[in-house]
């Protein structure tokens, strides 16, 4: 920036001095000659001396570049000295550690063979163990045997013993029934870990003692095992024969559930969908399959008890012969009175018109019931129609590589078709009822009239 600023101070200078050369000849010039001069010889000696001062601030700048990169070298210099050094100091170090080894494989012996085998066992027997529950009843025992299989160093008598005491004491957990407290990952959203009292049978299967929760062995990001919670617990005959477990007295002989897979098992069985889970698999037509099962019942059941009460009524009109409007029955003694001074075969006539009046009374509501019960499953047919096209437009979308993305069709068509049967056995069989029972109460009307009709024919013959 300096530079530019003197040029810009000699260009001044220039102009300055061409622009008074050219006012000389006006008449109004304010400036002489000898101004500009000394102008110009003061612009020259600053522009002198500020050479000066950089070529001297260059030089000492280049001087301590030279003691810094002196320095440096000398620096570099004991490095690589003490780096030599050190080298050699590893390589006479590796030598003597590889003297030492073999003195120490000679001096083994046996002793190393043994170790050896040791660490083939401990190889064989630590994913077993890393796995089992009594291990979590049991910590550190694992990483025991780890230590000791990697160390360098032989080991001694002490932590060699600590394979067979490890194996013995998986053994004897085996056939245990034990509750212990362990940290238990409660699963959710929380993923919150707490201190709980867990019951284990053997190295299989265990639960919490407070709600007999069942418990599953997963695996951390890090390689680390934990317990964790299963969220969706399996049927309640599996938790209450666990429950009965850890309420029992020692000694007594239980039934409880097993899972040899530590869990899985119960796991698969937690998620097996519930009935309104397999409920919404039907979707849409799946509710409406339900909503006609329920309008049928709904209307089956009161004409059943419609029927039920009808019934009663007649037959006790039947027996006593009473006349009115309280009953069909009673109606149609109410007909007789007002026609029994007719002719018989105009009494027979009204009396036939009194039961056909009262016909579609007493069998009202039945033919709902019975086109429900014929449109629930062809409802469900649709239905698998629908699941069917679903699937195959996954099919067709995603190939059939994945099950799961077929399965949401396939539930749709499976599930559809069991509620449009489940629908229609108990609408079918509700309206068999109420059929059977109208048909009851039409043939004690039927009866009851033949009945009036006969006993008025053999008083007209005796008259």
């Amino acid at each position: 920036m300096k530079p530019f600023t003197k040029s810009l101070k000699t260009i001044g200078v220039a102009v300055a001095f061409a622009a008074t050369s050219m006012a000389a000849s006006a008449p109004a010039v304010a400036q002489s000659l000898s101004d500009i001069l000394a102008r110009v010889q003061q612009d020259s000696q600053e522009l002198s001396a500020e050479n000066e001062q950089r070529l001297n601030e260059f030089r000492r700048a280049s001087s301590e570049q030279e003691s810094a990169m002196a320095a440096a070298r000398g620096e570099l210099n004991a490095a690589n000295a003490r780096g030599n050094a050190l080298g050699a100091q590893f390589d006479a170090n590796q030598a003597q550690i590889n003297d030492l080894d073999a003195q120490l494989q000679e001096q083994a012996g046996d002793f190393g063979q043994l170790v050896g085998e040791f660490r083939a066992v401990v190889g064989e027997v630590q994913p077993l163990m890393r796995e089992s529950l009594a291990s979590f009843e049991y910590p550190g025992r694992y990483e025991g045997l780890a230590e000791v299989a990697e160390a360098v160093a032989l080991p001694t008598r002490e932590e060699l013993d600590r394979l067979p005491k490890a194996i013995l004491q998986e053994m004897i957990a085996q056939s245990e029934v034990k509750t212990f407290v362990s940290p238990v990952s409660m699963g959710g959203s929380d993923e919150s870990v707490e201190e709980v009292a867990v019951t284990r049978v053997g190295t299989f299967i265990a639960a919490t003692d407070n709600d007999a929760g069942f418990v599953t062995i997963e695996r951390a990001g890090n390689g680390d095992f934990f317990l964790e919670k299963l969220e969706r617990q399996p049927g309640g005959r599996f938790r209450s024969a666990f429950q009965s477990l850890i309420r029992a007295d020692e000694g007594s002989t239980l039934t409880v559930p097993f899972d040899p897979n530590r869990g899985e098992l119960f796991k698969i069985e937690g998620d097996k969908p519930g009935l309104a889970e397999r409920v919404n698999q039907g979707g849409v037509v799946g509710y409406i399959v339900l909503t006609l099962l329920v309008i049928g019942l709904t209307v089956a059941l009161f004409k059943i008890i419609t029927l039920f009460f009808m019934g009663n009524a007649i037959r006790s009109t039947a027996k006593t012969k009473q006349a009115g409007d309280g009953n069909p029955l009673a109606r149609v003694f109410e007909a007789y009175e007002t026609n029994k001074n007719a002719d018989l075969e105009t009494l027979e006539l009204k009396l036939d018109e009194q039961i056909l009046r009262e016909s579609p009374k007493i069998e009202r509501y039945n033919d709902i019931v019975k086109v429900l019960a014929a449109v629930a499953p062809l409802m469900g047919l649709l239905g698998t129609v629908i699941g069917m096209i679903i699937t195959f437009t996954a099919i067709t979308n995603f190939g059939a590589g994945d099950p799961k993305l077929m399965a949401g069709g396939i539930s749709v068509a499976l599930m559809t078709t069991v509620l449009g049967l489940v629908a229609a056995i108990p609408l079918l069989l509700t309206h068999a009822l109420a059929a059977a029972m109208a048909r009851g109460n039409q043939q004690i009307l039927d009866e009851q009239a033949a009945g009036l009709v006969a006993e008025r024919a053999e008083r007209g013959g005796a008259a």
